[in-house]
């Protein structure tokens, strides 16, 4: 029997960030598909939103709240760091990467060109066009830590690695993106590390399909 119920798609980032938690804690999850916008969604998230996990009887949603909670109820591989500086920073990428990385990265390109054309409508291609160079600048941040260490928040694996990787998987299979990212020789290292880890294939999303 799974250890944990993570609730939602699978080529959600969110979601998969809770998956990779899992998975480097070395606890088996199973996936559970959400019909979305319903009365069930909304009695496992309230905002209709995902992932939500079901462990036991005990039930959470958020993605971060979902990773420290695995990361403090199971054994295995810490997930955040134990000094009070380093879990600061951690907080700091967590926070980063969800307020600004998320929104122009998928939300103002991978959804515009990927899920905005699947459910019958037009990709605002000026969206997309002002996106990229925020992209760049985000990516050039990134830069000045992940080209000076491992990981985002100090020399070991954190919870904010896990939340960045899903969003720029996506970002390097658009054209634009996979150049730019490796002219970001820390970047792109350190995602070639996150993609080596057997968590990473473990948890490789179903692409969403044209109808």
């Amino acid at each position: 029997m799974a250890d944990v119920v993570i609730y939602g798609p699978s080529a959600s980032t969110y979601v998969r960030t809770a998956r990779l938690a899992c998975a480097e804690k070395g606890i088996t999850h199973t996936l559970e598909p959400v019909d979305v916008g319903t009365e069930s969604h909304a009695k496992l998230h309230p905002f209709r939103k995902f992932p939500s996990m079901r462990h036991g009887d005990f039930l959470l949603f958020e993605s971060g709240a979902i990773g420290r909670y695995v990361d403090r109820a199971f054994p295995g591989p810490a997930l955040q760091p134990k000094d009070v500086k380093e879990l600061a920073r951690m907080d700091q990428w967590l926070s980063a990467v969800s307020d600004y990385c998320y929104q122009a990265m998928i939300r103002e390109i991978v959804i515009q060109r990927v899920l905005v054309p699947m459910r019958g409508g037009k990709t605002d291609e000026a969206m997309v066009k002002a996106a990229w160079p925020k992209v760049e600048y985000q990516l050039s941040v990134l830069e000045q830590t992940l080209g000076q260490q491992h990981y985002l928040a100090s020399g070991a694996l954190s919870l904010a690695d896990l939340m960045l990787v899903p969003i720029l998987f996506y970002v390097k299979l658009q054209p634009e993106g996979g150049p730019l990212v490796a002219k970001h020789k820390g970047v792109s290292a350190w995602f070639d590390r996150m993609a080596a880890r057997p968590s990473f294939g473990a948890t490789m999303p179903e692409l969403p399909k044209a109808a």
